[in-house]
């Protein structure tokens, strides 16, 4: 029993380390839910991810505050 209970917690150490990796990464698209708390789910590459995710009076997609912008393109100089 005490194995099985050990197997468990170790599962769910490795579960959670890799999970809080995955919420390090920005994405450019936030679904906001429209309850109470008005939480934000920033999982989406696109706007039609995201809209596909609201699916009827969910919430509403929102470009994400905290995606970092693309660094602006240098030209070439001759």
């Amino acid at each position: 029993m005490k194995k099985l209970v050990l197997t468990g917690a170790t599962a769910a150490v490795l579960l959670s380390a890799a999970t809080s990796a995955s919420h390090a990464q920005y994405y450019p698209w936030c679904l906001v839910i429209s309850d109470k708390t008005g939480s934000w789910t920033c999982y989406f590459t696109t706007r039609d991810q995201c809209m596909a995710s609201a699916g009827g009076n969910v919430g509403f997609c929102a470009q994400n505050p905290a995606y970092p912008s693309p660094a602006p393109r240098r030209l070439a100089t001759h």
